[in-house]
């Protein structure tokens, strides 16, 4: 039994300020308490005048009908019948009547001033800060200085500002549709840039942000007329004309900031692509010119970039995201090297032409001596998708992903792969044949490109970063929204049925107009180095441009890793603390939007195309009160069990129904066969948990064999049940799950949980080789409350007495 498994133990941010705030609002003074029934008596008549002179409205009348509702805090509208049309303004809130009066409001009104106290708080008691409520005056949705200047803006012949449009339709789709409809009716009403423009938009959740110019007459009319008071709700000074667009277009590298290299102990990252030029001002700090080398055969003297894919993909491994404002710093954190395998024209050079596995097998010899770990291949063959076809045509080839598993394995490395791009004209065709985003995703002809089936790499799929659009502005609307899966990541499973792509970062997003036409556009498009020295910056979307920030995090918890003193750091452990790390964006909830879509069309599919999420640098190996991280590195011996103890305090029981996680990641680097797929792994592994109260020697005894004689799976005790379940996350080499609950039972904690893992050997070899693998598990408590790091430490340190 292995039960060696150290906590990580970090310094602890200020915890304070992190706390969850479950109660925004005190209970009320005193002297608001006692004065309720007075303030409900002077609000509620106000509130029956103006549902008298709703129902008097005709339905378009009441549509566009604006609500002022002042008061001294912001309060919630919940349950009022008034729907905000945009976030408080401090003193007033603008909103639209829901239905054709304010009975709701009125009720509750009703229940503050004369309901039963509560443990001293009143029903509804943020009512209370609740001064005013009329019907709204259409320069309400003025920004102060626009308020303040109204009547001589009116009369100029341009004015450029920010609006904010807000659709109030039920859906998501529908709602991108009525935001589409506005613009186009803007687009009218400005008469195709005779009486204005419309610069750049982005859409947000139902709103729709832009930057216009237009006339002082047709600013009259947006305010004013009735059609617009419920489309825009809001227009904003803009201090400088300067949209994203002018920015990019006018970029000069001479008003940016200080460039800082890494620190000279930053681990390297070596870029397999089309070269890098070392003299661009993004690139010359942080690429070591030392570490540039050429594998064409008919340049091998020359490493540099001449195409510029791979000087924008090592832009962006080294900073992750460019900042090219005013005054601007740009300071590297990983170290640059890059292997030229590209020519010109980013394609492997056809004279003399070399099988590509050997060429990355001489990469690999090349740079694994000078201390490099991590690899980044954004480079796909195009034409060789791994779907059902190629499974059956050619199951014997993959020979490039067959030689990247083989490296990694040997040499204790990590490859990040780029899934595959879907080209603009094939998502056209997907549209306009009725397949419409994301349901085409589960088409085969959408499937990763080799050789990001390899088992041993990370293959990384793109999610889209914004979905601004600038330049000309038509009837163009972005495909996906902000965080879902970009409409041109290709999807999984990879060469064993596992999860695949493992993860995801932003790589940029598609535009498609009326007529389905599918393009880029530099607003939703990735901004990185070129390959040259003036322009300095490029922009491009695609996969290829989300692995290098994969890389980036995977680097920098390299160096956070070494940190810790660890005599080495296995390629599966650093794979393991980069999984770990993941999550699903949960801003705006579009993600979770992506994912309920995905799932009336083939459920747990949505896996094969987000993987486990996106990485997180800071969350991999910090810890806080909260929150603790355990890991182990070692060899285990197929056709054996490794038990290890996860300590579950009881402070756990006392948290109340809020979430609490594990989350258990299982890494580990088998041999792979030198020829087929039918059994690609040598080793495979499948993990359990089980709580506390669930005795150690049934455990034992139930995971010392795969199956029984006959073929049938052995019964196993209650093991607890994770996200994805085990026989999807089994298939792979990287096997990552999530556990929620709200109780925690007491009993639970009175022995530690047993996590299990058993390998499986496949080629019925007699003394197989142990298989290097890795743990890491984060027990977090996500309602701040339980003292988990305290706590597990404690547990931990009695258990090293014990052993001792």
């Amino acid at each position: 039994m292995n039960n060696d498994f150290p906590l990580l133990s970090l310094t602890q941010p200020e915890i304070a300020a992190r706390r969850k705030n479950k109660n925004p609002h005190p209970p009320l003074p005193q002297e608001i308490l006692a004065r309720r029934q007075e303030i409900a008596s002077r609000l509620i008549p106000r509130v029956k005048n103006l549902s008298r002179k709703l129902q008097q409205m005709s339905d378009t009348e009441r549509k566009s009908t604006l609500i002022k509702v002042e008061h001294d805090i912001p309060i919630s509208l919940s349950g009022t019948g008034l729907k905000p049309v945009a976030e408080s303004m401090g003193k007033f809130t603008l909103a639209v009547p829901r239905t054709d009066n304010l009975e709701q409001l009125e009720t509750k009104l009703d229940e503050f001033g004369s309901g039963d106290l509560k443990k001293r708080h009143a029903p509804n008691e943020t009512l209370a800060y609740l001064k005013n409520i009329q019907e709204g005056d259409p320069k309400d949705r003025l920004c102060q200085v626009f308020f303040e200047h109204y009547e001589t803006l009116i009369q100029q012949p341009w004015i450029i500002c920010e609006i904010e449009m807000m659709s109030l339709e039920q859906g998501k789709n529908k709602r991108r549709q009525e935001l589409s409809e506005i613009r186009s009716s803007l687009q009218k009403v400005f008469a195709n840039g005779i009486y204005g423009n419309i610069f750049e938009h982005e859409e947000i959740k139902g709103t729709c942000r832009a930057v216009i110019r237009c006339t002082g007459k047709i600013f009259k009319r947006l305010v004013e007329e009735k059609e617009w008071r419920t489309k825009i709700f809001w227009f904003d000074a803009r201090p400088e004309f300067e949209t994203f667009y002018t920015i990019y277009r006018n970029f000069d590298i001479q008003t940016l900031g200080r460039f800082i290299s890494p620190p000279e102990e930053a681990p390297i990252v070596c870029i397999v692509d089309s070269g890098v030029t070392v003299g661009n001002p993004f690139l010359q700090p942080v690429v070591r010119e030392n570490l540039l080398h050429s594998f064409l055969r008919s340049a091998p003297d020359n490493p540099y970039d001449e195409h510029g894919h791979g000087s924008g993909v090592a832009s962006l491994a080294s900073y992750y995201a460019l900042n090219g404002y005013r005054d601007a710093e740009n300071e590297g954190k990983v170290w640059i090297a890059s292997a030229r395998v590209l020519d010109e024209n980013n394609q492997l050079e056809d004279e003399e032409p070399r099988l590509f596995s050997r060429v990355l097998a001489e990469v690999v010899e090349t740079f694994v001596p000078l201390g490099v770990r991590i690899f980044n291949l954004s480079v796909g063959i195009v034409n060789r998708k791994w779907n059902a076809e190629a499974k059956r045509t050619v199951p014997r080839r993959s020979w490039i992903a067959r030689t990247i598993d083989r490296l990694s394995r040997e040499k204790d490395i990590v490859f990040i792969i780029s899934a595959g791009n879907i080209s603009p004209q094939n998502v056209s065709d997907y549209i306009n044949n009725g397949k419409l985003y994301p349901q085409y995703f589960i088409d085969e002809e959408s499937r990763i490109i080799d050789p990001s089936q390899a088992a041993l790499a990370l293959t990384v799929g793109s999610i889209v970063p914004n979905t601004l659009i600038t330049g000309r502005v038509g009837s163009e609307m972005a495909i996906a929204e902000q965080t879902q899966p970009s409409p041109f990541t290709r999807c999984g499973p990879g060469i064993s049925g596992e999860i695949k792509p493992e993860l995801v970062e932003l790589g940029g997003n598609y535009l498609v107009d009326e007529s389905g036409a599918v393009r880029t556009n530099l607003g939703t498009n990735v901004v990185m180095a070129s390959h040259q020295i003036t322009p300095a910056i490029a922009h491009d979307s695609g996969t290829s441009f989300a692995a290098p920030r994969v890389a980036h995090k995977m680097t920098r918890i390299l160096g956070d890793l070494q940190s810790f003193d660890l005599r080495h750091i296995s390629a599966p452990l650093l794979k393991a603390f980069t999984i770990n790390s993941a999550s699903y964006p949960s801003a705006y909830g579009n993600f979770d939007q992506f994912r309920s879509d995905m799932d009336k069309v083939d459920s747990k599919y949505w896996l094969n195309i987000s993987g486990y999420g996106q990485p997180d640098y800071f969350r991999a190996t910090e810890c806080d009160s909260y929150t603790a991280i355990l890991f182990f590195q070692g060899d285990i011996s197929p056709n054996t069990v490794a038990y290890f103890d996860i300590p579950v305090p009881v402070c756990l029981s006392d948290t109340g129904r809020g979430i609490k996680r594990l989350t258990v990641t299982v890494v580990h680097a088998p041999q792979v066969q030198r020829w087929g797929l039918e059994r690609y792994l040598g080793t495979t592994l499948k993990w359990l948990v089980f709580r506390g109260n669930v005795d150690r020697e049934e455990i034992i005894s139930a995971m010392s064999v795969e199956d029984d004689q006959n073929g049938d799976t052995i019964a196993l005790p209650k093991e607890l049940k994770f996200d994805p379940g085990v026989n999807l996350r089994s298939k792979g080499t990287v096997q990552h799950a999530v556990h929620e609950w709200k109780i925690h039972k007491q009993e639970y904690s009175d022995k530690f949980y047993t996590l299990a893992i058993a390998a499986y050997e496949k080629w019925g070899r007699q003394n197989p080789d142990p298989v290097p693998y890795a743990v890491v598990v984060r027990l977090e408590d996500t309602t701040q409350q339980a003292p988990v790091y305290t706590e597990v430490q404690n547990l931990l340190e009695i258990q090293s007495q014990i052993r001792i």
